[in-house]
């Protein structure tokens, strides 16, 4: 199937519809979450994956139809655009790369080899960059007894002549192990009703990118006495312990083996950035039409991550993001956010006043964000002395007007103290000086009071 033939051809799997649709993301939202693929759910088992991979990996387990001691795993790769390099064609750019997919056991001996080559034919330059977080999706299928494994993706782009790996350790599940059992657990953004089948916009990967959409959760149900009626609850829990969201979903009869159901995920409060655990639990249903909770036929879970929205390690600390606001935020902005009720509310608001501020809002990336924060990091590293390098007289002025033009270095005209000063191609200029010889330059030439950082293409 062709690049341009992927989008365009949808899948059954049993009686829903897989639809090859975009997955819609967070403005603000900067890490790759992967591109539309076609799934089915995610192995509870498997191992979180890293938010630095350099691509996606999604692993999902079901119920093998042909050996019943085997289940059947599906390993998903999404590959981001800005991961290839793209050669201009006929005025389109043109990407090509290998996927070679390795499943070994636990001893190192190889089970599965195998390799699938994809094109990619993108018109917008600027999307073929990853301005827009797009990505090629693929598919390998293989049937594996319950144990552990190991999976090894190798992405090999063809244009970049570059190899790009992500190593996976597993559980496979038993999908077969009583009278009643799940699937893994499959994340979508939207479920529509088409006749008698559902097309569903999935998610792929463990990284949940927003809080404010009703998320849905997916699974094939295992049954041995049919029919049954059943509804599934559903809890999303902290790493203490606590839950932070729950919920019911509709009932419904579950006349054959293997059923397909869902529940929608309303998480009412802001989640702060962390790992947190999605489970789902199969009850039967009374008279009442009621989800008897005191027993549960199944159970099934898998990660739940909320990323940080912003580049780096920036929110690893809200407080501390805040606090850095000063040399681009007024005051009054900074008492805003800061007034915020909660951690999670002070989030929002940080997030809301750099949205105004982004120049690309129709892209995925917010630069100026970016670009602010990273100029935070280098003078950290650069300027420490007596504080944090962010709050030294160097870092101020790093912050604000960037990298100088020319730094002059001199020793002072009391023969001691030593002299350094940056250059603007604006003809500003910034004079430091060193009175104790270690490093402590303090500024000599006055910053403009309404000095704030703008960003700068």
């Amino acid at each position: 199937m062709s690049a341009s033939d992927w989008h365009k051809k949808p899948a059954f799997i049993g009686r829903y519809q897989y639809d090859h649709e975009p997955i819609r993301m967070n403005k603000t939202q900067i890490l790759f979450i992967g591109g539309a693929m076609l799934v089915g759910g995610v192995s509870e088992a498997l191992a979180q994956a890293p938010t630095t991979a350099p691509f996606m990996v999604e692993i999902l387990s079901f119920k093998g139809r042909g050996d019943a001691a085997a289940t059947r795993v599906d390993v998903y790769v999404s590959v981001p655009f800005e991961l290839l390099q793209f050669s201009e064609f006929n005025g389109t750019m043109v990407g090509e790369y290998s996927v070679t997919t390795t499943v070994r056991d636990t001893t190192g001996r190889k089970l599965f080899d195998s390799t699938y080559k994809r094109s990619v034919i993108e018109g917008d330059y600027a999307v073929s960059r990853g301005k827009t977080g797009k990505a090629d999706n693929g598919l390998r299928r293989y049937d594996l007894r319950p144990g552990p494994y190991r999976i090894e993706v190798v992405i090999r782009d063809v244009f970049g002549r570059r190899d790009h790996t992500v190593m996976r350790k597993i559980v496979v599940p038993s999908c077969n192990s009583g009278a009643a059992d799940f699937s893994s657990v499959m994340l979508a953004s939207d479920i529509e009703q088409r006749g008698e089948r559902f097309s569903i916009v999935p998610y792929v990967g463990d990284i949940i990118w927003s809080n404010e959409l009703t998320l849905f959760a997916f699974v094939e149900v295992y049954l041995k006495n049919t029919p049954q009626r059943c509804a599934i609850a559903w809890d999303i829990t902290a790493t203490d312990g606590r839950t932070l969201a729950s919920g019911i979903g509709e009932p419904f009869v579950a006349d054959n083996p293997a059923v397909q159901s869902f529940v929608p995920l309303t998480v009412a409060q802001r989640m702060i950035p962390g790992t947190y655990s999605l489970r789902l639990r199969l009850h039967t249903v009374n008279n009442l039409d009621v989800a008897d909770t005191s027993i549960t036929l199944a159970e099934r879970s898998r990660p739940y991550i909320v990323p940080r929205s912003m580049t780096g390690s920036v929110l690893s600390d809200v407080s501390l993001a805040i606090r850095q606001l000063i040399y681009v935020a007024s005051q009054s902005d900074i008492d805003v956010i800061q007034s915020g009720t909660s951690e999670a509310d002070r989030l929002d608001r940080f997030e809301e006043y750099w949205k105004k501020l982004d120049p690309t809002p129709s892209s995925v990336r917010n630069e100026a964000l970016e670009d602010y924060y990273a100029r935070i990091e280098q003078a950290n590293r650069r300027f420490k002395s007596y504080t944090e390098g962010w709050l030294t007289d160097m870092g101020r002025v790093f912050v604000i007007y960037g990298e100088p033009t020319n730094i002059e270095r001199f020793t002072a005209q009391n023969g001691v103290s030593l002299v350094v000063r940056w250059i603007y191609n604006n003809s500003q200029s910034f004079t430091f000086e060193d009175n104790t010889g270690f490093g402590d330059y303090r500024l000599r030439t006055p910053i403009p009071g309404n000095a704030k950082y703008t960003y700068r293409r």
